[in-house]
């Protein structure tokens, strides 16, 4: 597909869900196993966190591939997918940065992720589609549930988090695909087929002959 073909995709918006009242992260290039395996570190030691929700964000590639670091480098990377982990119990927004920052320093997190955390003042993740000029990204789905056993309470925030994925869920299967145009043709009825760029001032006889069924009345503006 060329860049031309891609830019002219209907947007679409992208929606997040925002919360400061339980912990949600947003991990990258790991695992399935190593999304489980973070929740539970981060039960074992905050066990008020709740149950934890898993869900694929977007499946990576599995490859390794070589990239050159800021002084040029060379550095194997591993690609992997991401995941998001949602946490069902409240706790605030001050104990939930404190546990980002807690991660970041075990490099579980990027360090850029906490510092736009604490600019921002929340913690947001993608619920919807994303279509970006090289990839599609679609709705996280849910892959694993992780029990926390070292407490009975549950505030419910997962099933609210539920609740409002699937509302955004809904909303994308009644958006219509994509209308694709090609970059160099414009948007007048029977046209045909164009070679090369459009002067928009210059009729072509498909637009004569339309303007003479609509009596004349074409506004070309």
């Amino acid at each position: 597909m060329t860049y031309s073909d891609r830019s002219t995709d209907r947007g679409f918006p992208i929606i997040g869900y925002t919360t400061r009242r339980h912990l949600i992260l947003d991990l990258d290039n790991t695992t399935k196993q190593g999304a489980r395996s973070i929740a539970h570190m981060i039960i074992k030691e905050w066990p008020k966190v709740g149950d934890a929700l898993i869900l694929s964000s977007s499946p990576g590639l599995d490859r390794i591939r070589l990239v050159y670091g800021k002084w040029g480098r060379p550095l194997l990377y591993h690609d992997r997918g991401n995941f998001h982990l949602i946490f069902d119990n409240g706790i605030g927004y001050n104990l939930s940065c404190k546990i980002c920052q807690v991660l970041a320093v075990l490099n579980v997190l990027n360090r850029d992720y906490v510092r736009i955390r604490e600019f921002r003042g929340d913690m947001t993740l993608r619920i919807s589609p994303s279509r970006l000029y090289d990839e599609d990204k679609p709705i996280p789905h849910i892959v694993g549930w992780v029990i926390n056993e070292l407490t009975t309470r549950s505030d419910r925030y997962i099933e609210h988090y539920l609740k409002v994925k699937k509302g955004v869920e809904r909303l994308f299967t009644c958006l219509p695909d994509a209308e694709r145009v090609p970059y160099n043709r414009p948007d007048h009825r029977d046209r045909g087929p164009v070679q090369g760029p459009v002067d928009p001032h210059v009729q072509s006889d498909a637009d004569r002959r339309a303007d003479a069924e609509d009596g004349g009345h074409r506004d070309y503006r």
